[in-house]
């Protein structure tokens, strides 16, 4: 006899919609379709298993119940024989209704209330079945033999007990009874009723019922989430190789901005040495190095200006290379340029800080001192003369004629100033060359020579 809950029944229902459901999803919402094999196999295997152990539950707890039916059977069994074998009485049916089987009978019916009928089943000698009855209600024999199972096994010697009907919980125990000789002379027939027995049985599937429910609707729905959990996996490793794809593709960003920032470095390197050569000759002289006349003449103008504010006076000293043409003629133009750079060299070398020398034109050379008075512009003036003698060179020895020129106000502009010390310098020439004359209150005072 099989007890299959019908809760079993509900719970495969629900499985299957259930996985119908998933399997409309998954291909609704483009998700893994590997995953619903397994599910469904172990949905499966859990529904099964619970039956089947809810049935091992069942059956252990009507086994255990059925056991103790059978040990009452026996015991009231053990008691009929026991009296049988030793009475005396040979008449049918006569070990059964005497006064002592039925003090037996009703003292082990009282020990024992689950008992509700209890039977003998005989054969007399004309080979016929009698039923007596030693309580309950009577039973037709071809009730009893419609029992067939319990009945023809227990006539053969078979202890036997049915298993309970499910409807009023009867449970049946067959016991044949022996007599001296060990041939079977009765079958005894005790009939048990439990009414609650439908709720034992209950009890014993609940918890299995329950468990099972539970992990059908974990292995389902845990599907759906592993389902999901894949999907969003996927996803992830997407985004990861976009996200790693855009950082090559920003590497490779940054590389060329590193690379583009390198080359414009290196063009506003190119650009600043550019703007410095073309300072160098929007201001320099090529061939000497020093400043060109415009840029001289904007520092004369300049520091005029600022020093006329203070009261400061300002000197200028002009230099001419004697002999250049003789120079040029007789040893030819590079020994002139030679003759001007180590000129310029001195001159450079030889600047106070503050001042400015340049190339005023030719072989002439000019120096503005701010500040300086007319003594310490002749002190420098002698001072160059002195250098410029003493530099070598490899053609002769080099001098200059130098006149210098001093203001105190703005009372003179540059071209005065320039002027006075031009016409100082052209004095230096015309009285012997390689002097230095100081131009003093308009006319030429003689300076040291």
């Amino acid at each position: 006899m099989q007890f299959v809950n019908p809760w079993f029944l509900v719970i495969s229902v629900f499985m299957m919609i259930a996985f119908v459901g998933i399997t409309v999803w998954t291909k609704r919402n483009e998700r893994t379709t590997k995953i619903l094999r397994p599910v469904f196999l172990i949905s499966l295997l859990v529904l099964i298993t619970g039956t089947v152990t809810s049935n091992s539950a069942v059956r252990s707890t009507v086994d255990e119940r059925l056991k103790a039916n059978l040990g009452s059977a026996r015991l009231m069994a053990s008691e009929l024989q026991n009296h049988y074998q030793s009475s005396t009485n040979d008449g049918v049916g006569q070990e059964f209704t005497n006064k002592a089987s039925k003090d037996i009978v009703e003292r082990w019916l009282k020990a024992n209330p689950e008992v509700t009928g209890v039977k003998a089943i005989r054969k007399t000698p004309d080979g016929k079945f009698q039923t007596i009855v030693l309580s309950g209600n009577n039973e037709s024999i071809d009730s009893l033999l419609s029992r067939g199972p319990v009945f023809g096994k227990a006539w053969e010697g078979t202890e036997v007990t049915m298993m309970p009907n499910r409807s009023n919980g009867e449970v049946f125990s067959a016991i044949p009874l022996q007599n001296g000789n060990g041939s079977i002379h009765s079958v005894l027939l005790l009939t048990f009723s439990d009414p609650q027995w439908s709720a034992v049985i209950e009890r014993a599937q609940s918890l299995v019922v329950m468990m099972t429910a539970v992990l059908v609707f974990v292995a389902l729905f845990g599907g759906l989430a592993v389902a999901e959990l894949i999907h969003a996996l996927a996803i992830a490793r997407v985004a990861k190789a976009e996200m790693l794809l855009q950082g090559d593709q920003i590497k490779e960003q940054m590389e060329l901005i590193a690379e583009k920032n390198q080359t414009m470095a290196a063009n506003q390197d190119l650009l600043a040495q550019a703007n410095s050569r073309l300072h160098a000759l929007a201001t320099m002289d090529g061939l000497t190095g020093l400043m060109n006349h415009r840029t001289l003449m904007e520092f004369l103008s300049t520091s005029m200006k600022r020093n006329s504010v203070v009261g400061s006076p300002s000197s200028v000293i002009l230099l001419d290379i004697d002999n250049f043409k003789q120079l040029n003629d007789q040893y030819g133009h590079l020994a002139g340029d030679e003759a001007l750079r180590a000129i310029g060299q001195v001159l450079r070398q030889s600047c106070p800080p503050g001042a400015a020398v340049g190339r005023y034109g030719g072989e002439e050379f000019m120096m503005v001192l701010p500040g300086g008075s007319e003594s310490a512009a002749v002190a420098v003036a002698e001072e160059l003369r002195r250098r410029i003698q003493a530099t070598p060179t490899t053609s002769r020895q080099v001098t200059t004629s130098i006149g210098v020129s001093t203001v105190y106000s703005m009372s003179k502009s540059e071209q005065t100033l320039i002027g006075e010390a031009d016409s100082a310098l052209y004095y230096s020439k015309r009285n012997g060359k390689n002097r230095v004359t100081h131009y003093g209150h308009g006319l030429l005072d003689s300076a040291s020579a």
